[in-house]
């Protein structure tokens, strides 16, 4: 064997892994979201319909953590994480449903339950409207990992969250890169400036390639995974 032909062989055998290792991890990665988001809104329906939802009251989470604890990632803080994500994501109801298959079994999607407006753990008003700056519930579910959603999660200004979620869309940014940039206050930093594009041009010429093998190790991911 010629070493073309030997290089050849290499080559092909690391495009394939790397081909199917990021399906995986995209197929993970939308499982673990669509997950978390249907247990937001299975909370929530249970609040605004549930028969006997008045026994447990703010107990709710807690009393659903202790009967979930054989499912990883179900403790009181992470439901409170859920709830709050299908309260700010409701559009990602359509995209869900079409990703699902008829052997799922899921409780069907009975309508979204946002009221119009809702108060989150930490006391401050979110609104509940979709706004005209929405990204697509496609573009979430596909782009961006649940990881960087709970990143997302942290920022109770609708225009400061989506402008994260765009950034981190079109420019690929790793989880640790948009940690970064909601540290050092880019959204702040690209409003105040005569030219914010220039700042977001530096911000992306520093970055670094994510890596479909650092998604896998993931928490989120490897705790849905095992």
């Amino acid at each position: 064997m010629s070493n073309s032909s030997f290089n050849t062989l290499i080559k092909s055998i690391e495009q394939a892994h790397s081909h199917l290792q990021q399906s995986a991890v995209k197929a993970l990665n939308q499982a673990l979201t669509m997950r978390n988001w249907f247990v937001g809104y299975y909370i929530v329906e249970f609040e605004q319909n549930g028969d006997d939802r008045a026994k447990y009251g703010k107990y709710l989470l807690k009393s659903l953590a202790g009967n979930l604890d054989s499912i990883k990632g179900m403790d009181e803080r992470s439901l409170r994480r859920y709830r709050l994500f299908y309260l700010y994501y409701p559009q990602l109801s359509e995209p869900i449903q079409g990703l699902l298959t008829p052997e799922s079994h899921l409780t069907p999607i009975r309508g979204l339950l946002t009221p119009e407006l809702e108060t989150n753990a930490k006391g401050d008003s979110i609104s509940q409207k979709n706004s005209d700056l929405c990204v697509p519930g496609e573009k979430i579910i596909s782009k961006l990992s649940y990881t960087h959603i709970e990143q997302l999660l942290s920022i109770n200004d609708p225009l400061k969250r989506t402008f994260y979620e765009i950034e981190s869309i079109k420019s690929t940014w790793s989880v640790k890169e948009l940690k970064r940039q909601i540290r050092t206050l880019l959204f702040e930093r690209s409003g105040f400036a005569d030219k914010p594009e220039v700042v977001l041009e530096k911000v992306n010429q520093k970055l670094e390639p994510q890596k479909a093998d650092a998604l896998v190790k993931d928490v989120y991911s490897f705790e849905f995974a095992t």
